[in-house]
């Protein structure tokens, strides 16, 4: 782990977006590339053996930005049993640990001083929905580190920085793809995967339209 970080702002990815992006390219590049690109990267071990993906490149830059807690096991731990009680994180066949576990490395991150704020990476649409009262939404809604995006948002967000290269409409096509992996409740699917796309595909036209009136911004050195 990096003492100082390259950006004040670090991305914690879950296993179903990084599954998402996998194999939707932007620019000649996959989309979960990106994120490494933009962001500081972290994960969770869980999160990284949920991975079973035969993409040894993916593989192996996970397994490099696995977050190592100080105090190793005992410090998560500790930390986990706090979110399960306070935020009734529902571990039942381990299968919300990973996002458990990137709670975790949200709240040592901030509170050890290493990052300002997280971004925490996720699909998973029950745990971020308050009208579903879900946990994840509960806990970034008590601790303000942070905020959730969807592989949709991170979509808008390589849109609006790189509109010159990431053109409309592919960022539209993106979109799709991506929102059609989410999927939704199969009772009510379509209708959910219809405005879902609605609701993005509004905010895409809004960022083209707000940044077709400004003058290009120049490139910064690095």
């Amino acid at each position: 782990m990096h003492n100082k970080p390259k950006s004040p702002l670090l991305c914690l990815p879950d296993t179903n977006s990084l599954i998402h992006m996998h194999d939707i390219y932007v620019v000649n590049k996959k989309l979960w590339e990106w994120l490494w690109e933009e962001f500081d990267v972290r994960l969770s071990e869980t999160i990284y053996n949920e991975l079973h993906h035969p993409d040894k490149s993916m593989k192996k830059l996970c397994q490099k930005s696995i977050w190592n807690f100080r105090k190793q096991q005992r410090n998560l731990k500790n930390i986990e049993d706090v979110f399960v009680k306070h935020f009734n994180m529902n571990l039942n066949n381990r299968e919300n640990l990973g996002e458990c576990h990137n709670c975790c490395i949200a709240l040592d991150a901030v509170l050890s001083g290493t990052y300002s704020q997280v971004i925490f990476l996720t699909d998973e649409l029950k745990g971020t929905d308050p009208k579903r009262d879900g946990s994840l939404f509960r806990v970034f809604d008590s601790f303000p580190i942070g905020k959730i995006w969807s592989s949709l948002d991170f979509v808008l967000y390589l849109f609006a920085r790189h509109r010159n290269r990431f053109h409309f409409q592919i960022a539209e096509v993106v979109l799709n793809d991506i929102n059609i992996l989410i999927g939704g409740k199969s009772r009510d699917r379509n209708d959910v995967l219809t405005k879902r796309l609605r609701c993005y595909t509004r905010k895409l036209k809004k960022i083209n339209e707000t940044l077709s009136q400004l003058p290009p911004y120049p490139k910064i050195r690095s």
